[in-house]
């Protein structure tokens, strides 16, 4: 089998009623997605940074795709820009599973569970809409789909923050759980403190990002300042610089995302360093449904620690935000069952794309 043909599909769902984090506005959802022929007519499908064509033609074309190690490391410079491969690397793993007719995650060692509970991802500030009462029928909305636990959109502010937390808080009840992410909103440590030792009473599940993701020095002394695990990562690429992360216990979680730290490859090295170092994993997603795809298949292999696992479970990242690119773009949907989400168990990836869907979207931004 012999790689014949990349395309890329770039992508652009817009939003019917725009949103907020502390940071941006979003008014579109966009998504990079990577389609990898083969000279035995089978597809493979990727989502993430795509590297150049000349990359593309001199290490992916007629490449063979279990070859897949030595083609990420050469794409991504032996996984310093990672994020740049992360969409062909995934699609090779696609390829793999479907040659062999088996789900990725046999690939990885076989599966550990069949299914993962999820956490509602969400709770921007809408356009146009009283942010306490929306964020309030939300919490409810998604506490009687089945959600465990929901994540906030924080970093407004010290005084405002508690009043988020709050609103979700009165709409849910109180045996659901709450985490809150301020998606690096806070400039200076100090506020950032200030602002987790507001949110102490509601006992967030974990505190997220509430600076940029580099201030390491930062992010210890946030540890140390406060009760409340401190999580983040999702922006960083290949192992080394998670490592750095772990070497100064700069964080009580680690949040890669498979579209951006490079892959299953870069992974799989950030899962060993995590479990070597008895870190939690909790994968971070957002995005369309090829990585959610990922996704999946990365968590049912994960190792079990049933230690950690008993005080904070593996957790899937599930955006409840509008996103075509999520909830169309598959034809075979993937649904809550009880607050768990199944893992496929069909081969490769487990997603079938519908390119009625794929046409609709398509952007040249």
């Amino acid at each position: 089998m012999k790689i014949t043909e990349v395309i890329t599909h770039k992508l652009s769902f817009p939003l019917q009623r725009p949103y907020r984090n502390s940071r941006f506005w979003m008014r579109a959802r966009p998504a990079t997605l990577v389609e990898v022929r083969t000279d035995n007519e089978l597809v493979g499908w990727g989502e993430g940074g795509v590297p150049s064509e000349e990359a593309i033609d001199h290490h992916v074309i007629g490449a063979n795709p279990f070859n897949y190690e030595l083609i990420y490391d050469a794409l991504s410079d032996n996984g310093r820009e990672g994020n740049t491969a992360c969409a062909i690397e995934i699609a090779l793993w696609d390829l793999m599973g479907k040659a062999l007719d088996k789900p990725v995650y046999q690939l990885l060692g076989g599966p550990r569970r069949k299914r993962v509970p999820a956490y509602a991802s969400g709770f921007f500030q809408r356009e146009g809409l009283d942010h306490f009462q929306d964020l309030a029928e939300e919490a409810r909305r998604c506490r009687d789909l089945g959600f465990g636990a929901l994540k906030a959109r924080i970093g407004f502010g010290p005084d405002y923050d508690p009043q988020i937390l709050g609103a979700m808080r009165n709409g849910a009840g109180e045996d659901v759980g709450l985490a809150a992410d301020a998606n690096q909103g806070y400039d200076d440590v100090d506020t950032a403190i200030e602002a987790g030792k507001r949110l102490g009473d509601l006992d967030p599940l974990w505190y997220e990002e509430p600076i940029h993701r580099d201030n390491l020095d930062g992010y210890c002394r946030l540890r140390e300042a406060l009760p409340m695990r401190i999580s983040g990562a999702e922006g960083r690429v290949g192992v080394r610089s998670f490592q750095e992360v772990v070497e100064r216990q700069a964080l009580d979680i680690l949040q890669p995302d498979i579209s951006i730290a490079g892959g299953f490859t870069e992974c799989r090295r950030v899962w060993s360093l995590a479990w070597a170092n008895r870190i939690p994993i909790l994968p971070h997603y957002f995005g369309a449904v090829v990585r959610l795809a990922a996704t999946l298949q990365w968590m049912a292999a994960i190792p079990v620690d049933e230690e950690a696992e008993e005080k904070l479970p593996l957790y899937l990242e599930l955006d409840v935000m509008e996103n075509g690119l999520r909830t169309e773009l598959s034809r075979i949907p993937f649904e809550l069952e009880d607050g768990m989400m199944p893992i496929p168990d069909r081969p490769g990836l487990g997603v079938e794309i519908d390119e009625a869907a794929l046409q609709k979207y398509a952007t040249t931004d």
